[in-house]
């Protein structure tokens, strides 16, 4: 039981960190596009 409640709360962390690093800004209307010295 506690195996799983712990899974489901990692699972739950890497889907909203992964949300914040995908995007430019965590704020969705905001989307600034990324500087072009980034993409190097």
């Amino acid at each position: 039981m506690t195996k799983r409640i712990a899974y489901r709360i990692a699972v739950s962390l890497g889907v909203i960190a992964t949300a914040i690093v995908s995007t430019a800004s965590w704020i969705y209307i905001h989307q600034e596009e990324t500087p072009a010295e980034l993409l190097k």
